[in-house]
């Protein structure tokens, strides 16, 4: 047979005749414009008929052009009416022109054992290879587009996308997929589909909300056909939804000047061109990586162009951009049914079906099929359908459009464009500014790659739109407060270097050895850390690690200063109520270096709270952003919502924390308390410069205030940045203050009024008695001469024998006049300023 077969064909050629393949060709003009795909795909069909090693014998024509107009019944009815056209029966189809109009054929062709190929289809739906088990497509399938469309978002840092969807199959059939890649990257997605009518129910009822339910979205992207768009866009420009406040994208695939079509929008072409300036568009199909290397079609890239420029302009048809696609259709046709035509003619009828694994088609309903002549093909041929179909699968060649080659039926490999409207001299001009990279080993986009002489600031030269995103706005102290404070915190400063120079310089005046001045050095740098701890809490930045560093210092610093400052006074108050309740002269001389030891460990135990507060994960102080009140929501240039936010130390602390602040907050309150103890039992002490408890009486109280007030600082109005801070920071250098001024103000007045200190007595409570000596203890200067000290002991001996005569005076009265004979005679040793405060 194949011997027959052969000088058939021989004798036809001797004759100059060959056998006619026919086809259906079917495009559409509405909706979505394919019909300039049609001069190229005649162009490419007189390109195979003129090459002898394609088909030999064999000449390809179709049936005539019929237009779909996008329609699906129309489709159909065209699709019917191609299968009763005269002998030859068609042997298969290239169209429908667009998604629409090819998935009800698609499903049917099978059943007709056609193959249908798609040169402007590119829904998703069609690559459900068991529905449409004959439909191929030389148009990328969109399943690609979620890629593409991700790669965009994810360039200009868009975290949240509208979608607006004509309900379609086309545009319907991708939206989950394409949602999902953007969930994927955190991009947060909201939709709306409209019916696919126009006009659109709903668009502009000015009690609606805009498209969809939340009005903050300023990115969209129209799924839709062109028509349809023109309506979403007409109505955005009327409430002003353009560049640069809203970004809008769509495809690249609607047909030139396609905003000029009358759609009986309510907007003008110029007011729609005005509102695509700054658009993106995003156009997938295959794009030739040499346009210069010739092709397995017989043209180079940049050929065809030349001669499709010329076809086209004598047609009836537009320029369009599927028409290399077209082109490559009908040679993937071609090809197809070379093949087969090679394998019928080269290979037995068991090696053909082995090979194709055509088996199951080889007999069905009781029916058994015969493998025949491309020129004897009928429509109900199952097992010629199957053949066909398998050589289809395996196409691979190189177009004019790119490589070409199936995996479930739609092109494997395809490159992205991106465009972007653009007013120039006043047109609006389509300019492509951008493409997809793809890795080599997927069909995954991996990154935007514009043009040598585009960037972003060429896309959107005045700025990138927002994406709507409420956004955080970081506040920090208000310059007036930090200068305010600053300069309150210096002066501090400046008061303690007065006081410790005070301290230093007067150190041996009676006056001032009586307030111990070595403890009065450790006060004073209690006061100088609290006045640093001002500059610490005030450090104005948004960056988080700076705010990190300045919660854990804040926690040591001020506590260390005031445990530090607070441990003196106590230590001194000690000491007063040791030597003036119950006196004896046995009682043990306190020094100085005792009163150390106690300030000390009352800083050491207050550090070591603080220390384990901020060493411990669990305890420690850590910056978290919390609302900031005293802005509230406010709306920025572009109308985006902006939540102003502050840092804050202690809020959201953990179930561990909690508690541990508030121990450490009660161990200040019970320094408190232990102050208020001593005040009240040194009150009646005579010794003017040594009795300070209406001074630490009024400290406690100031200071009792400003624990309180930084507690509320803490958890009450935390969320008001700069009247919590001006309460705490305030109050730090209040109590500060505080210190200073109550134990050295009286000091250097009195040093002022009586520089010798003569008259450091109460004089309403002094006796007029002969001079007599303190009974009651030695009364130490830190390490005394021990020449002084015998002659100490020798006067206390001389005193207790007086004191027998003193009995009918008060035991108060006595010890006043005792200490201001007795202190007249150990003034006058020259000694170590170590004292009794």
């Amino acid at each position: 047979m194949k011997v027959l077969a052969l000088l058939l064909m021989l004798l036809r050629y001797s004759q100059g005749q060959t056998v006619e393949l026919k086809y259906a060709l079917f495009t559409a003009t509405e909706g979505f414009d394919s019909s300039g795909a049609v001069p190229a795909i005649e162009l490419a069909e007189q390109m195979v008929n003129s090459n002898d090693s394609i088909l030999p014998g064999y000449t390809l024509a179709h049936i005539g052009i019929k237009d779909t107009k996008c329609d699906r019944a129309i489709s159909l009815g065209l699709f019917f009416e191609a299968l009763s056209s005269p002998n030859p029966p068609i042997l298969g189809l290239l169209g429908c022109g667009c998604s629409v109009a090819s998935t009800p054929v698609a499903e049917i062709v099978q059943h007709k054992s056609l193959s249908q190929i798609a040169y402007a289809s590119s829904s998703v739906e069609l690559d459900d290879q068991d529905r449409f088990p004959n439909f191929f497509r030389t148009y990328p399938s969109d399943a690609e587009f979620p890629t593409v469309f991700n790669a965009i978002v994810q360039q200009y840092g868009w975290k949240r996308v509208a979608i607006l969807i004509q309900n379609e199959g086309i545009f319907t059939g991708n939206f989950e997929t394409l949602k999902q890649t953007l969930v994927a990257q955190n991009v947060t997605v909201q939709n709306r589909v409209f019916r696919s009518e126009l006009p659109i129910q709903g668009l502009n009822t000015s009690t609606e909300n805009f498209f969809l339910e939340d009005d903050d979205y300023r990115v969209f992207f129209i799924s839709a056909y062109s028509q349809f768009a023109q309506h979403i866009i007409c109505e955005a420009y009327k409430r002003g939804y353009t560049y640069p406040r809203y970004a809008w994208i769509l495809y690249a695939w609607y047909a030139e000047e396609w905003w000029t079509q009358d759609a009986d929008t309510g907007c003008t072409s110029s007011q729609l061109a005005e509102f695509l300036d700054k658009v993106i568009t995003i156009q997938i199909f295959a794009v030739p990586t040499d346009e210069n290397a010739m092709t397995d079609t017989g043209l180079t890239a940049n050929e065809f162009d030349t001669l499709y420029e010329t076809t086209s302009s004598t047609s009836n048809y537009s320029s369009s951009f599927v028409a290399p696609i077209g082109y490559d259709a009908l040679w993937t046709f071609a090809f197809a049914l070379d093949k087969t035509n090679h394998m019928l003619q080269e290979m037995t009828r068991d090696d053909i079906l082995n090979t194709t694994g055509c088996l199951g088609e080889n007999s069905i309903d009781g029916m058994r099929w015969e493998l025949v002549s491309l020129g004897n093909f009928t429509n109900d041929n199952r097992l010629m359908s199957c053949v066909i179909r398998w050589n289809l699968q395996r196409t691979d060649f190189l177009g004019v459009s790119g490589r070409v080659q199936f995996a479930v039926g739609s092109r494997f490999q395809a490159n992205s464009q991106i465009f972007q409207y653009r007013i120039s001299d006043g047109m609006l001009r389509e300019q492509y500014f951008a493409r997809t990279e793809y890795d080599q080993n997927s069909t995954t986009a991996i990154a935007i790659v514009h043009l040598s002489n585009e960037s972003t600031d060429t896309v959107y030269s005045g700025g990138v739109p927002p994406d709507g995103t409420p956004f955080n706005k970081v506040n920090t102290f208000h310059d007036a407060l930090v200068s305010c404070y600053y300069i309150l915190a210096g002066l501090g400063i400046l008061y303690s270097t007065v006081c410790l120079v005070f301290n230093f310089t007067q150190r041996n005046k009676r006056i001032v050895k009586l307030t111990s001045p070595n403890l009065n050095y450790f006060l004073i740098a209690g006061t100088y850390i609290m006045y640093a701890a001002v500059f610490l809490r005030l450090i104005s930045s948004t960056v988080y690690d700076i705010n990190y560093a300045r919660c854990i210092m804040d926690t040591l610093v001020y506590n260390i200063g005031y445990c530090m400052a607070f441990g003196v006074i106590l230590a001194k108050m000690g000491r007063i109520n040791y030597i003036f309740n119950n006196p004896t002269a046995s009682k043990t001389t306190v020094r100085d270096w005792h009163l150390i030891i106690v300030t000390l460990l009352v800083t050491g135990f207050g550090t070591l709270l603080v220390t384990l507060q901020v060493a411990i994960p669990q305890l420690r102080p850590t910056p978290q952003l919390i609302p900031d009140d005293e802005h509230g929501i406010e709306k920025d240039e572009y109308n985006v919502s902006i939540n102003n936010k502050v840092y804050n130390c202690f809020d959201g602390a953990s179930v561990e924390a909690t508690p541990w602040m508030i121990v450490t907050f009660l161990y200040l309150v019970l320094l408190q308390i232990v102050g208020i103890v001593l005040a009240i039992q040194t009150r009646k002490v005579k010794v003017k410069v040594l009795n300070d408890s209406k001074y630490i009486a009024a400290l406690i109280y100031i200071s009792s205030i400003v624990l309180v007030t930084r507690a509320v600082a803490i958890f009450g109005v935390n969320h008001l940045l700069n009247v919590s801070e001006a309460i705490f920071s305030g109050g730090i250098i209040i109590v500060s203050t505080a210190f200073l001024s109550f134990v050295f103000i009286p000091k250097m007045v009195s040093l002022a009024r009586d520089p010798k200190g003569e008259n450091i007595f109460d004089k309403s409570s002094e006796p007029n008695t002969a001079e007599i000596s303190l009974s009651t203890r030695k009364i130490s200067v830190v390490d005394e001469a021990e020449l002084k000290i015998k002659q100490l002991e020798a006067k206390v001996a001389q005193l207790e024998i007086e004191k027998k005569q003193l009995q009918k005076y008060e035991n108060e009265k006595s010890l006043e006049i005792l200490v201001n004979n007795n202190i007249g005679s150990i003034g006058s040793v020259d000694s170590d300023p170590g004292t009794i405060m």
